[in-house]
């Protein structure tokens, strides 16, 4: 679930956002999440040249898949 909110051009709160041009409250993720470990032999690792890993952590992007696959390491088990 997300918290969906209309924000002006300048980041302030705003009446101004049509309903319908709002994203869905809720959505299914579109990813799959398996409880087994990856039937590849890729190791799971987090990317050398990325080291914000810790930050896609701590704001919990470890649901998107771009940053669970660059920070497989790390968001093991989040």
């Amino acid at each position: 679930m997300r918290t969906v909110t209309c924000l002006s051009y300048t980041g302030q709160p705003s009446n101004e956002c049509p309903e319908s041009l709002r994203p869905a409250t809720m959505q299914q993720c579109e990813s799959k999440c398996d409880a087994t470990p990856n039937s590849n032999n890729d190791e799971c690792k987090d990317v050398n040249k990325v080291a914000y890993c810790p930050l896609v952590l701590k704001f919990k992007f470890c649901s998107r898949g771009y940053f669970r696959q660059m920070c497989c390491k790390t968001c093991q088990g989040h």
